[in-house]
């Protein structure tokens, strides 16, 4: 572990991984394809596969990738993580002061 690791560094060293002109639409639909796979371990669990610790193990595997695919989406769009980051809080915070957090659709 890298306890001085932020989440900007982290996406400075994710994009060394990026393979070179891979257009941007390859890793939006990546995020698609690890978000089926992070269903997938739940599935399996779900139908006995393997037990919660082998699950849990998968799983932080899987939520990795997609931390990597988003961490390179929005580098394309030049954005940091942090930026990221901070938008969702701020629309989660105004959805608790309005009391929706519960609902559907972005701009409730």
């Amino acid at each position: 572990m890298n306890p001085e690791l932020t989440m900007n560094k982290y996406q400075v060293l994710a994009q060394t991984y990026q393979v070179p002109a891979s257009p941007p639409e390859e890793r939006v639909f990546g995020i698609l394809e690890e978000a089926g796979e992070v269903a997938g371990v739940f599935k399996r669990m779900l139908r006995g596969d393997y037990g919660p610790d082998i699950a849990a193990a998968k799983l932080i595997k899987e939520l990795g990738d997609i931390l990597w695919y988003v961490a390179t989406v929005a580098a394309d769009n030049d954005w940091t993580l942090e930026d990221v980051a901070n938008t969702n809080l701020e629309k989660l915070a105004s959805r608790k002061e309005r009391n929706v957090i519960l609902g559907s659709g972005d701009d409730r």
